[in-house]
């Protein structure tokens, strides 16, 4: 399963980098991440990983709808 993350750790963690390193994590953060709701709870996702899932849905769809022609085409 998941492990779930304090955000005490992750700022103690971030408090362990460079200065440089840790303005690079915190503008990062705050520029790409989005949020994502699953069965109630939600998650910030990084932008990419987001499109990355657009894309997977696309492609499923895509493939669902090849499958009910193809098998239209075959019961005809």
């Amino acid at each position: 399963m998941y492990k779930k993350i304090d955000m005490a750790d992750l700022i103690e963690e971030l408090s362990e980098l460079p200065i440089k390193t840790q303005e690079a994590v915190l503008k990062n953060l705050s520029e790409s991440m989005i949020p994502l709701e699953i069965d109630g709870n939600v998650f910030m996702i990084h932008q990419d990983v987001n499109s990355l899932i657009d894309n997977l849905i696309s492609q499923i769809e895509e493939l669902k709808n090849k499958d009910i022609l193809d098998a239209r085409e075959k019961s005809n």
